[in-house]
């Protein structure tokens, strides 16, 4: 019960749709002068998701390439648009938010009626200025774009997992114990050795706690990385079954490298139980928490599934507490995954 591979197909055509349009006001032709920098672009990209540790290292480098694309274009060239944008977005990656504002303003000067380049500035102007955020809101309101309300929405739910309630124990939940939810515990990357970090276990062990509680429940185990010829997933109901939960209620996603296919494919699995569930409870640790509480609640809403109640169970984690404001970059994170999964998701000639 994954995310089959004509789905996934299914799911980039559209994201790939939903940008083409926005993208089709402007028709010039591209440079083709700029392939080769693309291509060495977005090479780094991949490199960055086959090595973690090496990440930044490679977003730099797909940044040099882009930036010396972008200098070789026309200012009203739709390629610009592309590269700005993927551009824009690898900034904010690696966490050069400066530069993005500049990448930013460069689009909104070239290409104010773009919808995509509307939203980034909205989501942008949230963060880092936010006496912008409600006229760009606005703006986003009167657009004429079918799909803008769809984005509206996911600014909702983002400013809504900004201010979320976090549950720290089982017993906070507002949950009847009579209830019988899917438990879904996302995953985190395995040491290199292929074992379990602390606080993968850690999860685990609220799931198991949240499982007795709810001892009818089933629980999906999310993760698809591969350390050492093994996945996360694998790893974690191995875990649960050698503490005495049944493996028929062990369900695997063993397919996803990130929060936002962990939550498409979730929900590919949700959709299929039977009985309909009325209530999840999402476990992950306190310094994610609000990003997969709004992943998911922007996943629910694309599968209109509403009437599903989203619950949240944290782990702790040393140094964060969950009372104190939120840092740039875990809004950033929250508001990217969040339009991630509303449908922004593509740099030219790859999804990432």
């Amino acid at each position: 019960m994954i995310l089959s591979i004509r789905n996934f197909f299914i799911t980039i055509l559209f994201t790939c749709f939903v940008i083409s349009s926005a993208f089709s006001t402007n028709k010039n032709t591209p440079d083709y002068s700029t392939i080769n920098l693309k291509q060495k672009a977005i090479e780094n990209v991949q490199y960055s998701i086959m090595n973690e540790s090496s990440a930044d290292k490679y977003l730099n480098k797909a940044v040099t390439a882009l930036k010396l694309a972008i200098k070789q274009l026309d200012p009203e060239s739709r390629e610009l648009l592309q590269l700005g944008l993927s551009l824009f977005s690898l900034q904010v990656d690696i966490k050069d938010y400066k530069q993005a504002g500049q990448t930013l303003d460069m689009l909104t000067e070239s290409f104010p009626d773009n919808p995509i380049v509307q939203i980034y500035d909205t989501a942008y102007s949230y963060i880092f200025d936010f006496s912008n955020y409600r006229k760009s809101l606005r703006e986003l309101k009167e657009s004429a774009w079918a799909e803008m309300p769809i984005y509206i929405n996911a600014f909702n739910i983002i400013d809504r997992s900004f201010h979320l309630h976090i549950n720290m124990d089982v017993d906070e939940l507002e949950l009847e114990r009579s209830t019988n939810p899917a438990i879904i515990i996302l995953g985190s990357p395995l040491d290199d050795d292929g074992t379990m970090p602390e606080a993968l276990i850690k999860k685990l062990q609220t799931g198991l706690k949240a499982y007795k509680h709810y001892p009818n429940s089933k629980i999906i185990v999310s993760g698809g990385r591969v350390k050492s010829g093994t996945t996360e997933s694998y790893k974690m109901k191995q875990w649960l079954i050698d503490n005495k939960i049944p493996a028929d209620q062990v369900i695997l996603e063993d397919l996803s490298s990130n929060l936002v296919w962990q939550t498409m494919n979730t929900f590919n699995i949700l959709k299929k139980l039977k009985p309909a569930i009325s209530d999840i409870i999402i476990i992950d640790s306190a310094s994610n928490i609000r990003r997969a509480n709004a992943v998911f609640k922007q996943e629910s809403f694309d599968n209109n599934m509403l009437d599903m109640k989203i619950h949240n169970l944290a782990t702790s984690v040393k140094g964060y507490n969950i009372v104190y404001p939120l840092e740039d970059y875990e809004k950033v994170m929250i508001i990217k995954d969040t339009l991630r999964a509303a449908g922004i998701w593509l740099m030219p000639g790859m999804v990432f």
